[in-house]
């Protein structure tokens, strides 16, 4: 689920060194609902763990300021260009994944 994103976000990369920008945003576009599901998914998934009470503010802090500047893009694709929409998924990612690791850690 989470290597999902990575993956996404990383053939958007690679899909600028061969195609036209037009043609990235609109990729870019396509695959935003995969990534926003994704996010979703392992944002509830982080507040269940975290909802115990064993993961440090300032980790709930983090996940939830990524997940809240994602939401905004999921939310309205056409407020952001594409490249801006691609930023935001992939610090969501990493600060989502980040998070979710650390309440692996607790849990187990």
């Amino acid at each position: 689920m989470f290597k999902s994103l990575l993956i996404v976000a990383a053939a958007a990369f690679g899909l600028s060194a061969c195609q036209s920008t037009g043609s990235i945003d609109t990729a870019i576009q396509k695959n935003l609902p995969q990534i926003c599901s994704a996010a979703a998914t392992a944002h509830s998934a982080f507040l269940i763990v975290a909802s115990t009470g064993n993961i440090k503010q300032s980790t709930i802090a983090k996940e939830s300021a990524a997940w809240a500047a994602l939401d905004v893009v999921c939310r309205d694709p056409s407020s952001v260009t594409a490249a801006t929409a691609l930023v935001k998924a992939a610090e969501a990612y990493a600060a989502i994944t980040l998070a979710v690791r650390e309440a692996q850690k607790v849990e187990g």
